[in-house]
């Protein structure tokens, strides 16, 4: 008999055993042991005189899998190759030419490089925002990577933790894309020769953002203190440019806006010669509100309308809301009003098409602060109803004091009922979240 590879070995030998229809169990008798069969078909290394009987007892010659080897091993090099350039295919040309190139493809179930197909499958579907249908490829790739214990170095886990939260996000489940995240950091393998080795810090960056817009922000900027460590082995700018947005973000939330003004616009320069035009456009928007927030409101009128000059380039709709959010409330502090509701309404009706109720809730709050301002109760509760819906659809508890506020106020003198309910809940809020010991970010 040949050198053996045992894990090509022990594809072959399952494969044939299920074939003939019969369970391991059915293979065992005086000589053989049942968890012998089950070494062989982990690919563990076991003796020769075990494999050929268990040829014997599957009809299979001993030689075949030996000589088989090389063939298939070229197989799975062009296979791997061509995962290869379907990846590529999703993430540069477009969804659907990835699609295409997946189905002419053939992988056994029981394959580990099915793990990798069932991980494209689930890209092309969450590029297509299709987020429900990505989550159960993404689930089902998992399976067979935790069957597969060769799989561990490549990454293909942590990446695949990475993709599912990306899902959550998307649907507006913070807590459960953070929580992805931070499987896919204990399932990262070390390894420079991993394929995905870069994973690690894109699962770092993932953190970052979602820990920033739960309001967990001193974990955020620990998470981030740990990336500029590395700042020397990230090659990617997108990853670079995304921890100066989040580390701006952060800085205003602390109000050290003159540092903040520095990351932000270090990054611009970075961007610009990048041709980044998302990342431009989140720096000139956390610019803006860092002008703003520092009393400088004409720089920070510049900034947002720098910014939205690049609407028609963005890819990511979603990032839009905030800056014509930012844009109406300083125009509403400023007391131009017309230009102010322009501004929230476009954010609102933006809110309305790209499904992140974060910025959703956030425009529809600024909104109802303009016909407040302008003593149009009705509409302004109309917005704070609608937002106060999203709190609580999508559990927003960082927005639900101020809706449940701005509520109250609408109802004092005309609606002693809902007033009462509303002030209530804000009490219990308080309760809830400050006096009980809870989260007070």
């Amino acid at each position: 008999m040949l050198p053996l590879d045992h894990e090509h070995a022990a594809r072959l030998i399952k494969k044939k055993r299920k074939e003939l229809g019969l369970r391991q169990s059915d293979l065992v008798d005086d000589c053989l042991k049942l968890h012998a069969i089950r070494k062989v078909e982990k690919g563990e290394i076991v003796s020769e005189d075990i494999i050929i009987r268990i040829c014997n007892k599957l009809s299979l010659d001993p030689e075949h899998l030996s000589e088989s080897y090389e063939n298939v091993r070229d197989g799975e090099e062009q296979l791997k190759f061509k995962l290869f350039a379907i990846e590529h295919d999703i993430d540069m040309v477009g969804p659907e030419e990835g699609l295409e190139e997946l189905r002419k493809l053939e992988i056994d179930n029981d394959h580990p490089l099915q793990a990798w197909h069932l991980f494209l499958k689930g890209k092309y579907n969450d590029r297509k925002g299709h987020w429900k249908k990505a989550q159960a490829q993404y689930l089902k790739a998992l399976s067979i990577i935790n069957q597969h214990p060769e799989l561990e170095t490549s990454n293909l886990k942590a990446s695949t933790y990475n993709e599912l939260g990306r899902c959550c996000y998307y649907q507006n489940d913070l807590e459960q894309a953070l929580a992805y995240i931070e499987k896919g950091l204990e399932a990262y393998h070390p390894d420079p020769d991993s394929d995905r080795d870069y994973i690690i810090y894109i699962l770092k960056t993932s953190k970052a953002i979602y820990l920033e817009k739960l309001n967990r922000n001193e974990e955020a900027m620990r998470t981030l203190d740990e990336m500029w460590a590395d700042i020397g082995k990230i090659d990617s700018m997108e990853i670079r440019l995304i921890m100066y947005e989040v580390h701006a973000q952060l800085l205003i939330k602390q109000q050290l806006y003159e540092k903040a003004v520095e990351y932000a616009t270090k990054a611009i320069r970075m961007a610009r010669l990048d041709q980044n035009v998302d990342r431009s456009f989140e720096l000139w928007t956390a610019l803006g509100e860092s002008f703003k927030n520092a009393n400088e409101p004409s720089k920070a009128e510049i900034c947002f309308r720098t910014a939205l000059k690049l609407e028609k380039k963005v890819r990511k709709k979603n990032i839009l809301v905030s800056t014509y959010t930012k844009l109406g409330v300083l125009y509403l502090e400023s007391k131009k009003i017309t230009l102010a509701q322009q501004a929230l309404e476009k954010a609102v009706q933006l809110g309305q098409r790209t499904n992140d109720a974060l910025k959703y809730c956030t425009a529809l709050t600024a909104l109802g602060d303009c016909y407040m301002s302008q003593k149009r109760t009705n509409k302004a509760r109309e917005c704070f109803q609608q937002a106060l819906h999203l709190v609580e659809r999508h559990a927003l508890k960082t927005n639900e004091p101020e809706v449940l506020v701005k509520l109250a106020q609408c109802c004092e003198g005309e609606d002693h009922e809902n007033y009462e309910k509303y002030k209530n809940r804000v009490f219990q809020y308080y309760v809830e979240h400050y006096v009980k010991g809870g989260d007070s970010t």
